[in-house]
């Protein structure tokens, strides 16, 4: 599903690559995945210059059945906006838990006087995928992935630092590929408490959001658990959006979040208590 590309030391960014390995979904029997049906993350909804205008909620739900597969169905919400400016995003992906993959996707979005919706059925045996709308096309893997469930997925990488990946896993294979820059995302200070953080810089292929190349910055936290404590995006006409974390709930299995304590000298984001 991804290269490592390389694994560049902190005292040499610029250095050649020392690692070509190939990465796959993590296989049956192996570590549990850092989520499950339960757990729910809210988060405030800031945009650049303006502060907080909406409120993001982020779960896992299920089992849920899929044509004979039991998934969990992932789902994203989104609220933002001031007075007729207002927009509503749905994401929900069911993925198939045992092999990482996602068996279908839906979209819906309203934002300012423009709306879409699409719901896509995606059959990674064949490696294809067909729309409500009529569209379809090819995946380049048996073990491909959605807007959403790509987030879920990079918390099951393993913890590193300076590493940069690149994805050939979504879907639709124009939207291939996707890279990924693993460092370090210093210290976050959520509502609750702060988090030491590795940050996830992805660049993607979404034309229709972004107008071409999207970077979105997710940071994880350093624990068990990697939770998405602040993601960071960028729209064309909408500005710079940041989705700070407000409460966490944990799914029925007990995860270790970390936490930070008598940090000298590390770089903060959000803020200080």
């Amino acid at each position: 599903n991804g290269i490592l590309l390389n694994r560049i030391p902190c005292i040499a960014p610029a250095a050649v690559a020392l690692v070509v390995s190939a990465l796959g979904a993590p296989a049956r029997g192996q570590t549990p995945l850092p989520f499950a049906p339960g757990e729910k993350i809210t988060y405030r909804v800031d945009v650049g210059g303006v502060g907080a205008i909406g409120h993001a909620t982020m779960s896992v739900e299920g089992p849920v059945d899929v044509s004979g597969t039991s998934t969990y169905l992932l789902r994203s919400q989104t609220r933002a906006g001031m007075g007729p400016f207002k927009g509503f995003q749905l994401m929900e992906s069911w993925l198939d838990p045992l092999t990482v993959r996602s068996l279908r996707f839906h979209e819906q979005e309203r934002r300012f006087f423009r709306s879409h919706s699409i719901t896509v059925k995606i059959h990674p045996d064949d490696r294809l995928w067909t729309g409500d709308d009529g569209s379809s096309g090819e995946s380049i893997t048996n073990a491909s992935l959605d807007e959403l469930s790509f987030i879920y997925y990079l918390r099951t990488l393993p913890q590193g630092k300076d590493t940069l990946y690149q994805f050939n896993n979504h879907f639709d294979a124009t939207r291939d590929p996707v890279t990924v820059r693993e460092s370090s995302g210093g210290v976050v200070q959520t509502a609750s408490r702060a988090y030491v953080t590795t940050l996830m810089e992805m660049r993607v292929h979404d034309p229709r959001r972004y107008r071409g190349e999207g970077i979105i910055r997710v940071f994880l936290s350093d624990d068990s658990c990697r939770l998405p404590v602040r993601i960071e995006s960028s729209v064309p006409g909408m500005g710079s959006f940041v989705l700070m974390m407000d409460s966490y709930v944990a799914p029925g299995f007990s995860c270790s979040v970390g936490t930070v304590t008598n940090v000298t000298g590390a770089r903060w984001r959000g803020r200080r208590s």
